[in-house]
């Protein structure tokens, strides 16, 4: 929750005390700013139009191709890259973007660890299916940890953090149904990525809909557990209007789950709400829970969210929030 408002102390027109108006006029102040410190520590990064970088020079780094039956992912593993002591990994996991270009968008918020891209195909369910295998990921994740490993040391995944753009939700859906896959996870950033059902009972689907419980229900554990603190969760949305449940109304699905405040921003408050084609619209935030909205109802608007993962990471390391 983040407010930018501060309350101020009015102090009336009959005499007071000059020590005791001073006291409680600092007192007032000094609790304002220590609330707004703690609440505003993550700032939303500005998300303008970003072209493309061009993609013909390779990454500087190594690429694995990691198959697992008919899923077919790759490993990028960063220049420089060393093992730290014990042989433990942590490993970042990317869901639906052009391999070249997410790598490009991590090495930018400084990837040092490896990288595995998930690009399977279009459509949300082209991400669910393949982990429906309860089992999918810890293979894949054993695969990757063999290739990481040598004669001298023998590697083990102990720390995930999993971005997703689009459709790639859909295979992050699958995977937080599962606790041993949660246990590794540290952050869930999903760059308008997060769609779904309407409720059944919804025949005309207006501002009351909801999304339907079932394809909302897996996320809920670990929202809850980033509004604790315990976990990191980032959901930055467009407006981009959809027949299903589009990430405005899954956006606000989770508000209301963990107990968010929604906060709309004026023009100005944050450098975010300045620009003028994707301006930052509100912002709702809880422990390490962060929805983000921004203005844009085109394809444009879309793809502005993959084209600055790096801002949105390079953001929560700034405020220093694992």
């Amino acid at each position: 929750m983040n407010r930018y408002h501060p309350a101020h102390l009015f102090l009336g027109g009959r005499k007071m005390n000059a020590r005791i108006g001073l006291a409680l006029l600092v007192l007032g102040c000094t609790l304002t700013a220590c609330a707004n410190a703690e609440l505003t520590k993550v700032i939303p990064p500005p998300m303008p139009k970003r072209p493309v970088p061009p993609m013909d020079t390779p990454p500087p780094g190594t690429r694995v191709e990691i198959v697992d039956g008919d899923c077919r992912t790759i490993l990028f593993v960063p220049e420089g890259y060393t093992r730290p002591p014990g042989g433990a990994v942590h490993l970042t996991i990317h869901f639906h973007t052009a391999e070249k270009y997410i790598v490009g968008e991590q090495l930018r918020r400084g990837l040092k660890e490896p990288l595995l891209i998930a690009h399977l195909g279009e459509g949300s369910s082209t991400y669910g299916k393949p982990f429906t295998d309860v089992d999918r990921l810890s293979r894949i994740l054993d695969l990757v940890a063999g290739s990481l490993s040598n004669d001298k040391t023998k590697a083990k995944i102990t720390q995930i953090d999993i971005t997703s753009f689009s459709a790639g939700y859909g295979a992050v859906r699958e995977i937080l149904k599962q606790d041993k896959y949660i246990a590794l996870i540290r952050r869930v950033i999903l760059a308008d990525s997060l769609y779904a059902s309407w409720d059944p009972a919804t025949t005309q689907p207006d501002a009351t809909s909801r999304p339907a419980i079932e394809n909302m229900q897996p996320f809920a554990r670990f929202v809850e557990m980033a509004a604790r603190g315990e976990k990191t969760f980032v959901l930055t949305h467009s407006q981009v209007p959809t027949p299903y449940a589009n990430t405005v109304a899954t956006a606000a699905w989770i508000i209301d789950h963990v107990g968010a405040e929604k906060v709309v921003l004026e023009q100005g408050s944050l450098p975010a709400t300045l620009d003028p084609t994707f301006p930052l619209i509100y912002r709702a935030d809880k422990g390490h829970l962060h929805i983000w909205g921004y203005g844009g109802n085109d394809m444009h608007a879309h793809l502005t969210h993959v084209r600055h993962i790096a801002d949105i990471w390079m953001a929560l390391d700034a405020a220093g929030e694992d």
